[in-house]
């Protein structure tokens, strides 16, 4: 259905025996991988690939979707294509929707549409059991300050968030996603963030995982 719009964030990393092959036969896997890729374009709303920069992990697919059966179509169509070297590292499953402290338009495709940027950032979150016995009004209150210090810090210069739910389908209650310009003005935005009085309620941020745009070349 249309109002109804879910997202994976998907990581491998390739086992020992893959970077035991040659070239030619690593860049001829990765050219099959970046088939799947492209042909599931057709099948989900958005499809973006990472180079990871983060130890558990090689490769960060993020999959926007109208439903879940495409996820489960390319994780076994990309799984096939590496034939057998890459293992699955990190796998995020998550509902889009619009935020309760926010009020915005809200179309996936606008939202997710243009340029790619750089960096990607996925991690899922979950907040304590007091947090959920606050008053809507004050968690409102609450959320509306990490928001506005986000937004107004002055070296958050393009960076694109999406705050996506996992409550019943994950161990954790959130994945927070983010499109990053510059990892070093970034860190300078988080790190400001910690200030914020949201920060009392949360008791997991990870594993986090991060990605750079960036064909896949430098792995055959």
């Amino acid at each position: 259905m249309a109002n109804e719009v879910y997202m994976m964030v998907y990581s491998i990393k390739f086992d020992k025996d893959w970077w035991r092959l040659n070239h030619e036969a690593r860049k001829t896997i990765l050219s099959k991988a970046e088939e799947v890729a492209n042909e599931f374009k057709k099948d989900v709303i958005s499809i973006k690939k990472f180079s990871s920069l983060s130890q558990e992990s090689n490769i960060i697919y993020w999959l926007t979707s109208f439903s879940t059966s495409p996820f489960l179509e390319f994780r076994s169509a990309i799984l096939s294509a590496f034939e057998g070297y890459a293992l699955e590292s990190n796998l995020f499953l998550s509902v889009f929707k619009p935020s309760p402290y926010m009020k915005s338009n809200f179309d996936p495709k606008t939202i997710l549409g243009g340029e790619q940027l750089k960096y990607f950032v996925a991690y899922p979150m979950k907040k304590s059991p007091e947090w959920y016995l606050l008053p809507f009004e004050e968690r409102e209150k609450i959320m509306k300050e990490h928001i506005d210090m986000a937004i107004k810090n002055p070296k958050n210069n393009g960076i694109k968030s999406y705050t996506t739910y996992s409550f019943g389908i994950g161990d954790y209650e959130f994945v927070v996603i983010y499109e990053i310009p510059d990892l070093f003005n970034w860190v300078d935005v988080v790190e400001k963030l910690r200030e914020a009085k949201a920060r009392k309620w949360i008791v997991k941020e990870e594993p986090l995982i991060v990605g750079e745009t960036k064909a896949f070349d430098f792995l055959a």
